[in-house]
């Protein structure tokens, strides 16, 4: 099995190109940079930060300070999940707990998504990784269907559970790159926005990659935009159908599909 490693991809688009990140692993860069960043905006400070690990050892040391925050998700004891048994069953990406003083205080839910592709782009990484002389195109394409198909689906539900949890006090957080979140914009329309963190609020953080760095250098990640909004007010500008295609559209196309059997 070959693993291509590649974490963003670059589109021809009308007037140029653009950069999009497709691997969400890419947003952990500098160390959870982007979770950290959760943190500050949530709290107001920084905060000693552990994985599970060292979260684990410094307890069973007792070299714990008064306030710091645990990450629980992918790599660091697991993703928390929650089931209503016998109607769903979902798992957050990541957990931020904070911690004060020996007890729990503060809960920050953070989902961390990119966007998948269709097609592939073997050959076009091949000739990369064998420095061949010529680089074919790739031959990849952005689902973005799956933006109303399964993200924003998510994003209303975990949301809506943290808008009902007594510790989850500055709403939950989602991570995401720039362009997949002008996806979003272009399917729920305008929702109206809150100045502050608080209960039931959707904390939305958007990242690009940065400038170009030197050959063999990683692209720092670029923080873009924080937008914050009801998550219920979320859901009702996804549910209105204002962005879908009209009813009339689906009774043409039946139509013409019946005109041409």
């Amino acid at each position: 099995m070959v693993v291509y490693g590649s974490c963003s991809v670059v589109n021809r688009i009308r007037g140029g190109t653009e950069e999009v990140i497709i691997c969400p692993h890419r947003l952990y860069a500098d160390n959870y940079r982007t979770l950290r960043a959760c943190v500050l905006d949530a709290i107001g400070c920084s905060l000693p930060m552990y994985l599970a690990k060292e979260y684990s050892a410094r307890k069973r040391a007792g070299s714990l300070p008064d306030d710091y925050v645990v990450l629980l998700g992918r790599g660091s004891g697991r993703e928390i999940s929650l089931e209503n048994r016998g109607v769903i069953r979902l798992s957050l990406d990541w957990v931020i707990a904070r911690v004060t003083h020996g007890s729990l205080t503060l809960i920050i839910p953070c989902e961390i998504q990119s966007i998948d592709i269709t097609g592939n782009y073997h050959a076009n990484w091949k000739a990369y990784s064998e420095e061949k002389p010529t680089i074919p195109n790739s031959q990849h394409g952005m689902n973005w269907a799956n933006v109303w198909k399964r993200l924003i689906p998510q994003l209303i539900l975990k949301g809506s559970i943290a808008s009902t949890s007594k510790l989850c006090t500055q709403g939950s957080y989602f991570v995401v790159p720039d362009r997949v979140y002008i996806q979003f914009e272009k399917l729920v329309g305008s929702v109206g926005t809150v100045a502050a963190t608080g209960s039931g609020v959707l904390n939305v953080m958007t990242y690009a990659l940065g400038p170009d760095a030197p050959r063999g250098s990683i692209r720092a990640l670029e923080h873009r935009r924080t937008v914050r909004m009801l998550t219920v007010e979320f859901a009702k500008a996804f549910a209105s159908g204002k962005t879908l295609p009209l009813g009339t559209q689906l009774d043409d196309k039946v139509q013409l599909a019946l005109n041409t059997l």
